[in-house]
């Protein structure tokens, strides 16, 4: 009995059975799935995938880590699963869309195997027949596009689209030029240079909880482009982070560094260190300055300067007198006027008494405090 016409409840026992894991077009969810041998004489790796989950053909099946292309059409589903036949994909090749290197996993052969008849059809020879998923990348390609593969490379003569889902393409064998990148299989890598850079240097210091614009700015060989979408990521997002526009947030203090990269091209990239400082400390003060003594019935004027770790800062004051113990009123001297803004004050002598006097001042809010400024009231002689 073929296991592929089990009834439905002895399918699915023999699924959750003796079933693989596959992964359907890069999707992260594995999916059961019964595979197994086609019974013909082949060069290439096919098999038969059976499974519930839907599929069809040009889906891309990723089974032991290896990716293999559905190559049949599936048709109507049958018994709760769908079948189909896969063959692996025993390359990757690269094309060059103007400087976006796109990689696709496809079938190279010089034969190609026939699924109606189960026969291989023999290609001349320098002659090549690529199979792949039609996808909005696979889309872009066309006649004439190279690619290298095997040490040598390939122009692309014909394209077929008739069998949905996938693109077969038809490649002869062609010459290498010199901005072919034989090392990394890239044709035509040295026509279209792309360059990214980070134009606030190459290091950077804002304070925590401050901001910082990156501006970058993007060229193909050597002309600024402005069509090209840049993603930036930060590799430690406790000391800062960074969006989508390239605005920079401070968090904490400490060192990380922002990269900046084509979006569609990750491998053109600059990067920027930043380092953050912390807050600092707050160390606020008050000081009096003035006469140290007024004559009887006599009138000086006194200023607060108010400073947070020496530098002067923008407070409205308040004063205030006491007596010289710097605890109960004083009947010596009065405050005739106050300027809170201009943080000044007019101090009035008595017209009888002598002795001395302290002066205050403080905030508004009352967190900030002077020490007391001592002010002798005394006879003119």
């Amino acid at each position: 009995m073929n296991i592929f016409d089990f009834p439905q409840n002895d399918y699915f026992y023999a699924l959750i059975m003796a079933g693989d894991n596959i992964y359907i077009n890069n999707d992260t969810t594995s999916t059961k799935a019964l595979i197994s041998n086609l019974p013909v004489n082949r060069q290439a790796d096919i098999r038969i995938v059976s499974t519930t989950a839907e599929i069809k053909r040009g889906d891309l099946i990723n089974w032991l880590n290896e990716k293999w292309l559905i190559i049949s059409d599936i048709g109507h589903k049958r018994y709760s699963y769908y079948k189909g036949i896969i063959q692996k994909c025993n390359y990757n090749i690269k094309f060059n869309f103007q400087g976006i290197v796109k990689q696709f996993p496809c079938i190279i052969d010089s034969k190609v195997f026939d699924i109606e008849t189960n026969q291989y059809l023999s290609i001349p020879a320098g002659k090549i027949v690529v199979t792949m998923q039609d996808n909005a990348d696979s889309t872009n390609i066309i006649i004439g596009q190279r690619f290298i593969k095997m040490k040598q490379a390939w122009k692309v003569t014909g394209i077929d689209r008739t069998k949905n889902g996938l693109l077969i393409l038809y490649c002869d064998l062609d010459s290498i030029i010199s901005s072919d990148d034989l090392i990394n299989e890239i044709a035509n890598a040295g026509d279209y240079i792309y360059t990214l850079e980070i134009t606030n240097g190459e290091t950077a210091s804002i304070q925590a909880e401050s901001t910082l614009q990156l501006n970058t700015q993007v060229k193909l060989n050597g002309n600024v482009v402005t069509d090209k979408t840049v993603t930036f990521s930060c590799d430690n997002t406790s000391i800062a982070t960074v969006d989508s526009n390239g605005l920079i947030t401070a968090i904490e203090a400490g060192e990380c560094i922002i990269t900046a990269y084509l979006t569609d091209n990750p491998n053109v990239y600059d990067t920027i260190s930043i380092l953050v400082t912390a807050l600092p400390q707050h160390n606020y003060s008050v000081s009096i300055s003035g006469n140290t003594s007024i004559v009887k019935d006599k009138t000086a004027t006194y200023t607060a300067t108010f400073t947070d770790n020496g530098q002067p800062i923008t407070e409205t004051s308040e004063f205030y007198l006491t007596g010289d113990d710097g605890v109960n009123p004083t009947t010596l001297a009065t405050i005739q006027s106050q300027d809170a803004n201009a943080n000044t004050c007019i101090v009035k002598a008595n017209s009888t008494n002598i002795g001395y006097v302290k002066l205050w001042v403080k905030n508004t809010a009352g967190t900030i405090i002077s020490e007391p400024f001592r002010i002798q009231i005394k006879n003119i002689f």
